[in-house]
């Protein structure tokens, strides 16, 4: 019952206690909405490098922007003086009727975002080709309006139910409610940061309906979610790894597990389908190919928002310099070029991924999942509003409504970092500190996890664990 409220509080208290996005009262989160919406609807005209030009142009039309003087390359990174701007060869990507579409949706856009100079200076719209197309068919015939938009944000809390009524089915009750309050009081995936926003939490949803399918021992339908998660976001592929090691343990000790082999068949049969589908047809092997050039670009760069080990190197090493307000930044030229060698995050990858091998090894299949939370980490530094991932902690943790007594205590702290970075948020809001500052906890957080987790091996090394239930 308490678990249950404390879901039910956590659901509210998602959207900011009904202020939802505080600045302006709005449950739409109209600068992400604006990559998420116009992005794919005008994806065969803007591939991934076009959006910001197309813009611009469109808007001098409209009559604005007349004091924007850059916007940023998307296919150089750099940023460019609009002076140089083709708007004829702009125009000439759309057809007549698709170009005034694009400026009747941009004139909804317009007077709801009040800081254009900074949003065409982002970086683009960065969804991999199956999930852009997929948007793309879902809104190419949406005209863009408030109703519209709230209609397609939705869906996301949609998904959400869908995936928390199977990971109840899966895990129970207490299971189920402390990782819905978990996910919903986060401090990396909150509200601010991609709430009201299309299709934002779908390959979060397709994770835990995998994992849900996987614990009920229905492998297609694990398969199916993990899958799509991959085509969504690629970087959930590292999840599949603890299960590739389960399976090629079961194939040695002949203690197979026919819904492991399901969902990993499954899973790959999909995301191989899709791509050889995206490689033959010229139209989206293009697409694809610019996908891949503008993600390698992406990967190059450093970003204050990023969450993870290599983020940490390139901060650490990076003077900051302060600005008379007191706020902090670093120069880009020299975060650049303190990223670490090529060799350095692979060999911290792997490094963890032996760590952690014993108890992949050790673990169910389905339990095994967690080890791979810490490689996203230490491998790759996302954003940090794709810490959604975390949740897995909370739930996988759990079988028959039971989890081990350690387990709760590695909840617990983890539920103190989400609980250090609001603290360290309300003390300053400044971006690069504050992610600094994080993705140290966090780092920490892990390392005491996975000790947490072999003393517990230790603890038990031949039976299964006992476990502590509702």
């Amino acid at each position: 019952m308490v678990a249950a409220i404390l879901a039910v509080a956590a659901a509210l208290a998602y959207p900011n206690l009904g202020l939802f996005h505080v600045r302006d009262r709005s449950p739409i989160h109209w600068h992400e909405s604006f990559h998420y919406f116009m992005g794919p609807k005008y994806l065969p005209e803007l591939g991934y490098t076009r959006l910001y030009e197309a813009t611009w142009v469109a808007g001098r039309e409209l009559g604005a922007f007349a004091q924007i003087r850059q916007v940023r390359d998307l296919a150089t990174y750099a940023l460019r003086d609009v002076a140089t701007l083709d708007a004829a060869a702009v125009r000439a990507r759309f057809a007549p009727a698709r170009w005034q579409a694009f400026k009747r949706d941009l004139r909804v856009f317009g007077p709801r975002i009040n800081h254009w100079d900074a949003l065409l200076v982002d970086h683009g719209y960065n969804d991999p080709p199956p999930r852009a197309l997929a948007l793309h068919v879902l809104v190419r015939w949406v005209p863009a309006s408030a109703a519209a938009l709230g209609v397609l944000t939705s869906l996301d809390y949609a998904l959400m139910a869908i995936a928390f009524w199977a990971v109840r089915r899966a895990f129970g009750g207490l299971a189920a409610s402390l990782a819905f309050a978990f996910l919903a009081l986060s401090f990396f995936a909150r509200f601010d940061f991609i709430g009201g926003s299309p299709l934002r939490w779908d390959w979060t949803a397709a994770l835990l309906i995998g994992a849900a399918g996987l614990a009920r021992g229905a492998g297609v339908v694990a398969g199916l979610g993990f899958g799509y998660a991959v085509l969504a976001r690629v970087f959930p592929v590292l999840f599949l790894i603890p299960l590739v090691v389960s399976w090629a343990q079961g194939r040695l000790t002949g203690a197979r597990e026919a819904a492991l082999a399901r969902c990993l068949a499954t899973a790959a049969v999909l995301v191989t389908a899709v791509t050889l589908v995206l490689v033959a047809m010229p139209a989206t092997r293009t697409l694809s190919e610019d996908f891949v050039a503008k993600i390698e670009r992406h990967n190059r760069g450093v970003y204050s928002n990023h969450v993870g080990l290599g983020s940490l190197l390139v901060f650490h090493a990076t003077p900051w310099v302060e600005r008379p307000d007191g706020t902090v930044f670093v120069a880009h030229d020299a975060a650049l070029a303190a990223r670490p060698a090529p060799w350095v995050l692979p060999a911290a990858g792997a490094l963890y991924f032996l760590l952690a091998l014993p108890l992949m090894l050790r673990a169910r299949p389905l339990e095994s999942i967690m080890y791979a939370v810490p490689l996203v980490f230490v491998a790759l530094s996302p954003a940090g509003y794709y810490y959604s991932f975390l949740v897995l902690l909370v739930l996988l943790a759990w079988r028959d409504g039971a989890a081990d007594p350690l387990r709760l205590v590695a909840m617990a702290l983890l539920a103190v970092v989400g609980a250090g970075g609001y603290a360290l948020e309300l003390a300053s809001a400044d971006m690069l500190p504050l992610f600094y500052n994080v993705s140290i906890q966090l780092g920490l957080f892990f390392v005491v996890w996975l000790g947490l987790e072999y003393v517990r091996l230790a603890a038990r090394p031949t039976a299964e664990p006992a476990a502590v239930g509702d």
